[in-house]
């Protein structure tokens, strides 16, 4: 019993949660065996009661020697006082080692004001040298000083004149131009993180290799690949090589020219460029040998394996493209009148076997998943095969990794959605033995201060998606740093299903009727979703016809919220419902493309990899037609008052 009572004290000392209430209310008691995987991950051994209690002891130690945190976070312009438990010398440096400040401090160190960003903390006395990571941050992110409202869209699936099959950065600058009619503030679109040039299979934008780079499948050769064809879904398989050919033609043609000043750009984007952008190519090129998977890779084959300068090139070359590509796509949405531009999206995690594990190894969590606790729809849990940044060994890196992914993104847009925000305060970790998984605590305050740090370094307005249940005083506590909410209005019901009326939506909050996650409008209009559940097996037989009423006393929800009776088309109820949400307190209204042009087909149904159509579906009109389209004419019309109130 006592070994058991350390065990879970050292979980605790952790940020282990050795006990959490499961979906049914019922409380979960982690295991031992969990915990002992989880502090595995975190580079802790403690699979004996011997190494239970010197890691307990080893702990305690260190906790008890600091002289000063290892982390606080302070607000830019503030005066701050920081006790010290022993006298010490102290000095207060920048990220470039610059001294802001330095002294001596008997019990208290007296900090002057600082502005936004990171300083180190040094102090040093008789037998001690220590470091203190400072995240400077503002009061909070920045803040809309209007309502406004903007279009969500999927880029893989944009259809133009010259993109070959496959929505690119060249489709989302013209698409960008065509929708900034009526006043729309921004542009959404799907992650594009880089999923991998040698994962020639993955297409799910969800589980990228690398956050901080860009996907290459978007980028737009100079060379016509010819108009989308009319088929309705995105074959991947077959554009991918057409595509990759033309990318590599125009590298050795580009590596030929002389006196070229976009080679002299190229060459100064090298050398001032990301930071791992080097690395990055490395991986791309390593992977070309030895698969997309490097946790597959052949450690004696790695040592011999030499890398092919010509294809590092080849690989930074390609990012270099996507970036100036975004860029331009921002560019040109602001100049379009978007005063936002670019709405990007930060997916939950990367691959396992990916470039940012690779690149980040001494910080990601060994043997286990990022992934989400039993409930109704998965009484076993879930495991998503994503990677999960260790909280103490980030920490230990003074969140580098983090920082340098978040810069990247906001750097190329003005709003920014974090996938899953609620990871900032506790992510759920599934062991890869398949013993039941349990939450581990970050470090929240130090991870909202970085969020309200590089947002307000770059303008960039922040969302965190906060669907679901979440802890009490969660959402508040990121509304008070500035991060907006999520609020999927067909999510927003009671008990019953009914759904809340627009008028009680989360005011702080982009808000839309649909997402690439949930049914369109159409689609939960006629029940399509609950079509997919049925033929997927998810509904028991003796509960269809619940699930069938249940949606009918949502429908009847919207005609009450609406104002209408009976069967409505899909383009005119897309039309009602957005204009109870202009009418609403909320902040933003966000409107999916498909639902413009009454699409029944949702872009993903979550719970499905093969067994469902994800992530391929078209828009049904072509970019260059945007501008004239009466869909997307009549929607603006719709939010005329947002627009005449800005």
């Amino acid at each position: 019993m006592q070994h058991d009572m350390s065990l879970r004290e050292l979980a605790r000392a952790y940020g282990i949660y050795t006990e959490f209430h499961q979906f049914s209310g019922e409380l979960h008691e982690a295991s031992p065996d969990s915990l002992r995987l989880l502090l595995a991950a975190l580079g802790v051994t403690a699979d004996n009661d011997g190494a239970v209690s010197d890691a307990l002891a080893s702990k305690r130690h260190a906790d008890a020697s600091r002289v000063v945190p290892s982390e606080y976070v302070i607000r830019a312009g503030e005066h701050v006082d920081i006790h010290v438990t022993q006298p010490c010398s102290w000095q207060l440096l920048d990220a470039a080692e610059q001294v802001f400040a330095e002294g001596f401090a008997e019990h208290t160190i007296h900090l002057p004001p600082q502005s936004v960003g990171y300083a180190f903390l040094h102090v040093n006395g008789q037998g001690f040298e220590q470091v203190a990571f400072m995240p400077i941050r503002p009061h909070s992110a920045p803040i809309l000083d209007r309502r406004g409202w903007g279009w969500v869209t999927a880029l893989y699936g944009l259809r133009s004149k010259s993109n070959g099959g496959l929505g690119n950065f060249r489709d989302l600058k013209h698409a960008a131009k065509g929708l900034a009619r009526g006043g729309a503030a921004f542009l959404g679109i799907n992650p594009v993180h880089a999923l991998g040039w040698a994962e020639t299979e993955m297409i799910s934008p969800y589980s990228p290799s690398h956050r901080g780079f860009f996907s290459t499948d978007h980028i737009a050769p100079d060379t016509d690949l010819g108009p989308t064809p009319k088929e309705e879904l995105v074959d991947y398989a077959s554009i991918r090589p057409k595509h990759r050919a033309t990318l590599e033609a125009e590298f050795a043609a580009f590596e030929k020219a002389t006196g070229n000043a976009e080679k002299a750009t190229f060459e100064t984007y090298l050398t001032e460029g990301p930071d791992g952008l080097e690395d990055f190519a490395r991986f791309e090129a390593l992977s070309e040998v030895l698969g997309g998977d490097f946790r597959q890779w052949d450690s004696k084959a790695l040592k011999t394996q030499k890398v092919d300068p010509a294809r590092v090139r080849f690989h930074c070359w390609l990012q270099w493209r996507a970036e100036t590509q975004i860029d331009a796509a921002q560019t040109a949405a602001k100049s379009a009148g978007m005063n936002r531009g670019l709405y990007l999206d930060l997916a939950v995690g990367s691959r396992r076997g990916g470039a940012e594990v690779w690149m980040n190894q001494t910080s990601i969590a060994q043997g286990v998943s990022v992934g989400a606790p039993p409930d109704h729809l998965s009484p076993d849990g879930q495991s998503w095969d994503l990677a999960g940044y260790a909280p103490n060994r980030l920490a230990e890196e003074h969140y580098l990794p983090f920082r340098r992914l978040l810069s990247r993104l906001m750097r190329r847009c003005g709003i920014l959605r974090i996938d899953h925000a609620l990871g900032m305060l506790r992510s759920f970790w599934a062991p890869d033995d398949g013993n039941p998984g349990t939450y581990i605590a970050q470090s929240f305050e130090t991870l909202l201060a970085i969020v309200t740090i590089e947002a307000h370094r770059n303008d960039c307005v922040v969302i965190g998606e906060d669907l679901g249940l979440v802890p009490d005083g969660f959402r508040e506590r990121l509304q008070g740093s500035g991060l907006y909410s999520y609020a999927v209005w067909q999510y927003e019901t009671y008990e019953d299903g009914w759904l809340y009326h627009a008028n009680d939506l989360r005011a702080f909050s982009l808000s839309g009727f649909s997402t690439h996650d949930t049914p369109t409008v159409s689609g939960f209009w006629t029940g399509r979703d609950l079509d997919h559940w049925e033929r997927l097996g998810w509904v028991a037989e003796d509960d269809k016809e619940n699930q069938r009423n249940r949606r009918e006393h949502q429908r009847n929800s919207l005609r009450a919220h609406c104002e209408f009776e009976g069967d409505i088309a899909p383009n005119e109820l897309n039309r009602k419902i957005n204009e109870q949400l202009v009418q609403s307190p909320v902040a933003l209204v966000a409107c999916q493309l498909d639902d413009a042009f009454g699409v029944v087909e949702a872009q993903n149904l979550p719970g499905t990899v093969s067994e469902h159509v994800n992530w391929q579906r078209r828009c049904p009109e072509w970019v260059e037609d945007f501008e004239k389209s009466k869909d997307i004419t009549d929607l603006c019309a719709v939010f005329e008052p947002l627009t005449e109130n800005s």
